[in-house]
Order: structure tokens, then C-alpha cells, then sequence
């Protein structure tokens, strides 16, 4: 778990966020990349982008934590800290800098849109702060598997590029998330890496619990608006459920046969 400190994984992506984030603000294309991207984007359909938008909801984002309970708790309770610190990042921002949404500034007929149709509150991206949350604590915390981690990356990159596919946030947005997101996940592992954290306890069967819920709500839940995915929500839903369950159960204090048999 302390191999990300001397990783270029722990400093080159949020570099590459804040080098790009200078970028496009200084020279002033903000509106112009969203355009292009967002018009350009869809040779893959509306439906892949839809089901990739909703990795990154806070609520996935915090039901696919359940599943690392007992396999990985370091990670685990590293994941729930990032989360607070990505919230706060995300909303403590959005209400200081309200940006307008594309919806606000553009005629609705000049670029693709779908799902809710949002018009504030732009800035940063609470999905690109979420998914490179949760995919920055792998990345930073595994030890080679190169290829994965790229994967992870490449996943996390193109779950915040769908907030621009769908219409709803600016390439200014999706940067401030992927920063924020990336320095909540570092703070994360910062925080575990002081001690050993266990799941075994009162607060990791409590913490478990919560995300139980909420990958069950995952089931019956349409809050995000995406008729297309709600499948994959439902999907994605059951697996953390069920996997995270499972993981909780296996957690559980057992006497030993030979324990028992010396009681009776």
C-alpha cells in the first residue's frame, strides 16, 4: 500500500490535470472543445456513453466499494475517506464558482443532450471526482500490474469524457473533477497508511451496511434519469449486492469444530 508514494502514479495525473486545466482556461476553449467533443463523440452510440456516464454517480461509485470489505481493507476504508474528501471538494467548490451548464449557454438544438437537463453548478465534475476516486486508489495502491492500472485510467478518463457526451459538463469540468478526485484518493491512502485498518469490526460491518443499501436502492432507483441504463444500474446493483453480502458473511467470527468439541 505505500508503493504510490515514490510512483509517478501518485503525481502525474493530477499534473496532466492541472497542466491541461491551465490550458484550456488561458487560451480560452472551453466552449469550443466542448463542441467539437461532444458532436464528434458519438461514432460508439448514445446508449455506450449512457451506461458509462453512470459509473461514475456517487451512489455506483460507493456500491462497488462494498465488495472489497473483507478482500482488500485497506483499500476499503482508504475508498470511504476519499469519498468525504471528493464530496467536499466537488460541493464545496460548486457552490463558491456556480458555472452555468451547456444547456444554460447554448440553444439546445447546437449539440447533443441527454438525460437531466441541468444548467448550473457546472464546475468541477462530482462523476470525474468519483470515478477517479475510486479508480485512483487501485491505481496508486497496486504494485506493477501495469496493464491494469492503464486500464483503470483509460476507464476513468472515458467515464468522464461521457459527461461531456451527454451534454452536461464542460472539458473545464471533467478536469477539476479528475484533480480533485485523484488528490481524495491520495489523501485516502495517506490516511490508512498511518495504521492497520480492519472490516471486522462494529464500524466495518456498520460502513458495509450502509453500502449494502445502497447498492440494493441501485435496484429500484432511477435517480439518475438514463432510461438506456438502467440495466447496467440494475446489473451493477445486484453484483455489489450480492459479492458484497457474501464478503460480510465470510467476515463473521466462527468457533473452530475442535473449539466446539472441547465445550462439549
Amino acid at each position: 500500500m505505500q508503493s504510490y508514494r515514490n510512483s509517478p502514479w501518485a503525481w502525474l495525473p493530477p499534473l496532466i490535470a492541472s497542466v491541461l486545466l491551465g490550458v484550456v482556461y488561458f487560451t480560452d476553449s472551453n466552449r469550443e472543445l466542448f463542441l467539437a467533443l461532444n458532436r464528434s463523440g458519438h461514432v460508439l452510440g448514445d446508449v455506450w456513453w449512457a451506461n458509462l456516464t453512470i459509473l461514475g454517480d456517487g451512489a455506483v461509485a460507493l456500491a462497488l466499494v462494498a465488495p472489497w470489505i473483507k478482500r482488500s481493507p485497506q483499500r476499503f476504508w482508504a475508498a470511504l475517506f476519499a469519498a468525504v474528501f471528493a464530496a467536499l471538494w466537488v460541493q464545496g467548490i460548486k457552490h463558491v464558482i456556480n458555472v452555468p451548464r451547456p444547456l444554460a449557454v447554448f440553444p439546445p438544438e447546437e449539440f447533443f443532450h441527454y438525460g437531466p437537463a441541468f444548467r448550473a453548478r457546472a464546475f468541477p465534475s462530482g462523476h470525474a471526482a468519483a470515478i477517479f476516486a475510486v479508480a485512483g486508489i487501485w491505481i496508486m495502491s497496486l504494485s506493477r500490474h501495469y496493464l491494469l492500472r492503464t486500464l483503470l485510467f483509460i476507464l476513468a478518463v472515458l467515464v468522464s469524457l461521457s459527461r461531456v457526451m451527454v451534454g452536461v459538463h464542460w472539458p473545464l469540468d471533467l478536469l477539476g473533477g479528475m484533480l480533485g478526485g485523484w488528490l481524495a484518493a491520495w489523501a485516502g491512502l495517506a490516511l490508512v497508511g498511518r495504521r492497520t485498518w480492519k472490516t471486522s469490526g462494529i464500524g466495518g460491518y456498520l460502513a458495509g451496511i450502509v453500502l449494502l443499501a445502497i447498492a440494493a436502492a441501485l435496484l429500484v432507483s432511477n435517480h439518475m434519469r438514463y432510461p438506456n441504463a438502467l440495466a447496467f444500474q440494475r446489473v451493477l446493483g445486484i453484483i455489489c449486492l450480492v459479492w458484497g453480502a457474501r464478503e460480510m458473511i465470510l467476515m463473521l467470527p466462527r468457533r473452530s469444530m475442535r473449539g466446539s468439541a472441547e465445550e462439549n
